[in-house]
């Protein structure tokens, strides 16, 4: 190896390493090598306007935050220097995510169910339990951008939990309603300007609330972390173990974590 790369750091930003990783992982979509941890799929306009209005044709991309943090920390190293992990700043994780967009020639991004997320969350409170599956699917935006319903629905719940250390921050769990998409509640998490109160009946395309920023969201970087529970999971997760609802959990769990909360892409309308 000394013969190709000097160092360990040149061989981790090497080519090579990228695509010895992808003979090894199924979920990483071979593109080419300067967007190899990112999938070229964009969806349509219409769709993406449903939830994020006014995005639908601005250029996206589907990023696997956790691979790309592993190549970004080798890529900077002075700000991991002293033993911490500088992804965990809000600032440091807006500019970590303004270089992906920036190399790959996008506005904004969109992914994370079921993505174990160790290596971008190393140090956070995540790290007791070990539970860094994302639940959910972010959708990197700035904060102030409007957020709507995907689909009709009746809004359930309005809280704000106040965790400033990876809370939820402003939330909106919304039941929805009508066809196969009734057995459904959406969570649209780390929000500001809620304009909706339990009760509110929100059709398919309006606006409830704006993408909330830190430390009030949660302390996050800018995004809207979208989640879905089953409404036969209703009493489980909501009543009964409401105070342990989390955005992430234990890959040991995997299987019951995906049945309680499926992928909220197909839910609305993405896939």
């Amino acid at each position: 190896m000394s013969s190709l790369w000097r160092s360990w750091s040149d061989f981790i930003n090497s080519n090579f390493w990228f695509e010895f990783r992808i003979l090894f992982d199924n979920n990483c979509i071979v593109t080419e090598p300067e967007s190899i941890f990112l999938s070229p799929h964009t969806i349509p306009p219409e769709a993406v306007n449903a939830l994020l209005p006014g995005f639908g044709e601005a250029s996206h991309c589907d990023v696997h935050l956790d691979r790309e943090s592993i190549q970004w920390r080798a890529q900077n190293p002075k700000l991991f220097a002293n033993g911490t992990n500088a992804l965990l700043d809000p600032a440091i994780c807006q500019r970590f995510l303004d270089d992906i967009h920036a190399r790959m020639g996008v506005a904004w991004s969109y992914g994370g169910y079921l993505e174990d997320r160790r290596h971008l969350l190393q140090g956070c409170y995540l790290e007791k339990a070990g539970g860094f599956v994302h639940l959910g699917v972010d959708f990197s935006v700035p904060q102030g951008s409007s957020v709507a319903a995907p689909r009709p629905g009746v809004v359930f719940l309005v809280d704000d939990d106040r965790d400033r250390d990876g809370g939820w921050g402003p939330r909106v769990f919304l039941k929805l309603e009508g066809g196969p998409f009734n057995d459904f509640i959406l969570i649209f998490a780390h929000l500001q300007g809620i304009s909706v109160q339990p009760g509110s009946r929100i059709p398919r395309g309006e606006a409830f609330a704006e993408v909330g920023g830190p430390p009030n969201n949660g302390n996050w970087m800018p995004h809207l972390h979208v989640q879905a529970i089953r409404s036969d999971s209703l009493v489980e997760v909501l009543v009964e173990k409401f105070a342990e609802l989390d955005g992430y959990g234990h890959p040991d769990r995997i299987g019951d974590l995906r049945e309680t909360f499926p992928d909220p892409l197909p839910i609305i309308g993405w896939k």
